[in-house]
């Protein structure tokens, strides 16, 4: 028998959010490391970031970026970016367009910086160069 998200979009939907949901605390989730692509037609690459938050209500999906990382001057550039997600054992892809907003130095960051881990913390370590 075929899942009820196979022919009903309500829950395609559904479906989606909760596996969404699921990979911002199960490490093992397909997906909690989607392909993030940002940049313009001239320029643009993608990357692999890690789910930090999903949001329904709001609509949003958060991760965490160096601000010195080459995607923040695309993003400063472009603010349209997309994801891909994909799960092999649930045979899902699924490609989201986004609007990205950059937080830095404000009550978000604070926030996702009190919540991550002193390992994690360890990738942002570096020195201060031009930021403007």
């Amino acid at each position: 028998m075929l899942p009820a998200y196979y022919e009903d979009l309500k829950e395609v939907k559904k479906k989606i959010w909760s596996m969404l949901d699921d990979s911002v605390t199960n490490r093992s989730s397909s997906f909690r490391v989607p392909v993030f692509v940002c940049g313009d037609q001239k320029d643009f690459d993608g990357r692999i970031v890690v789910l930090r938050k999903s949001d329904q209500v709001n609509n949003l999906l958060q991760f965490h970026s160096d601000v010195r990382s080459d995607k923040i001057s695309k993003l400063k550039n472009n603010k349209n970016a997309s994801m891909l997600f994909y799960d092999k054992k649930e045979k899902i892809q699924v490609r989201i367009k986004v609007e990205c907003i950059i937080n830095h130095n404000n009550q978000i960051t604070k926030e996702s910086w009190s919540k991550t881990g002193h390992m994690s913390r360890k990738c942002y370590l570096g020195l201060i160069t031009d930021l403007e």
